[in-house]
């Protein structure tokens, strides 16, 4: 597999290579570098010309296939957190579990763009029976934009909760800033479904899960003297995630002193957010990261 893609799309600023049992893919121009792999059409690394690694990725993470990755910007679809009815199926969905398949990477006028698509298969049909074709397009220059479009191929209209579940490399996130949030109704996990509003920017303490509703803007990521900008088109969620001590204890992927080091701001479609995706229409999720 991986010779095959090696001879496929070779040009320059293009590396194919293998992590562990994983094919990787290694796009960079002059604003930066962007490794992605297959297994869940994952980003693992946004590093840009100049700066610093913007996306954490776990050192006790696995790339055996048997599970995703833990970190990067895992794709989580058709639903978002618990199935809705069904607690014995996976979190997040079956995107981030499946092979993706890389379909075009081009280098033109400054900007490296990567394509990766997923079908509906007998096997993701006995976990979801929908018919569906889903392109996630990772693009670079002077920002990182990754859009999800999914489009329904089925005779029935779904029911749809959806993210791009990024992990943002901090210095500590403890006590870190994160602003744009101000005004917003959220719902807080760790209050046990607590809703709320943000009346000020957010200021984190792990351990801290908040689905923040009906976001359409931008936030920053005030990291020390580094600002991470994620702004995002086609979403009306934005999630923010640090599991904190006891909860990065419960992860077998991740180290117990490695939560400091980690924040998610995930660009989303969830609970109160979710939407109908109507027979033949689709529908693109889009994430700007730009550090």
């Amino acid at each position: 597999m991986i010779k095959q893609l090696q001879e496929r799309f070779a040009q320059p600023g293009v590396r194919i290579y293998r992590h562990g049992k994983l094919a990787m893919l290694e796009l960079s121009n002059a604003h930066g570098s962007v490794t992605i792999t297959p297994l869940g059409a994952t980003v693992l690394s946004y590093m840009p010309t100049g700066g610093e690694e913007a996306i954490w990725v776990s050192e006790t993470a696995v790339y055996d296939g048997s599970k995703p990755v833990r970190g990067g910007i895992p794709v989580c679809w058709p639903w978002f957190g618990a199935h809705p009815d069904d607690p014995a199926k996976k979190a997040h969905g079956f995107a981030r579990h499946a092979q993706w398949e890389l379909v075009s990477v081009n280098q033109s006028g400054g900007t490296a763009e990567a394509t990766f698509c997923l079908d509906s298969s007998d096997a993701t049909q006995a976990i979801w029976a929908g018919d569906f074709h889903l392109e996630l397009n990772v693009s670079l220059d002077t920002r990182l934009t990754i859009s999800l479009t999914a489009e329904n191929r089925s005779e029935a209209d779904w029911n749809i909760s959806e993210a791009l579940h990024s992990y943002f490399r901090v210095r500590d996130a403890r006590g870190m800033l994160i602003e744009g949030l101000e005004g917003l109704r959220y719902m807080d996990k760790v209050r046990a479904g607590a809703r709320d509003l943000q009346d000020e920017p957010l200021r984190v303490t792990p351990p801290v899960d908040r689905v923040f509703f009906d976001h359409t803007g931008a936030v920053i990521l005030h990291d020390a003297d580094r600002r991470i900008m994620i702004d995002k088109v086609g979403s009306q969620s934005t999630v923010v995630w640090n599991p904190g001590a006891e909860g990065a204890r419960e992860l077998a992927d991740m180290s117990d002193e490695a939560w400091p080091e980690m924040v998610c701001v995930e660009t989303a479609n969830a609970l109160d957010n979710a939407y109908t995706l109507e027979s033949g229409q689709s529908h693109t999720l889009t994430t700007v990261i730009g550090a």
